[in-house]
């Protein structure tokens, strides 16, 4: 079965975006948020041709977006590498 992981950089990013939206939204909605990027990445892992190619940021990369984050993340043998999750009015080509 294909799985997903996280770079160090995605796992921070996913905690601050499960405290910001805690702040802004709610707990309840800061889990439902969480639990659908958990599922964009076990879609990616199965289907990892599905985001668009990045390469002009890295090699391999591709990304695909989710709501107000754009995930960037990297096909691996039996799944991705999920490498950042960044909020679509972030600088991407500073944080990539």
């Amino acid at each position: 079965m294909a799985s997903y992981s996280l770079s160090s950089k995605a796992v921070a990013d996913l905690e601050d975006i499960y405290e910001y939206t805690i702040i802004h939204f709610g707990l309840e909605q800061a889990r439902v948020y969480l639990l659908g990027l958990h599922g964009r990445f076990q879609m990616l892992a199965e289907q990892p041709t599905q985001g668009r190619k990045a390469d002009e940021l890295a090699p391999g990369l591709r990304r695909v977006e989710y709501q107000s984050h754009v995930v960037f993340y990297i096909p691996k043998d039996h799944g991705v590498l999920i490498v950042r999750v960044l909020h679509q009015r972030m600088g991407v080509t500073r944080h990539v």
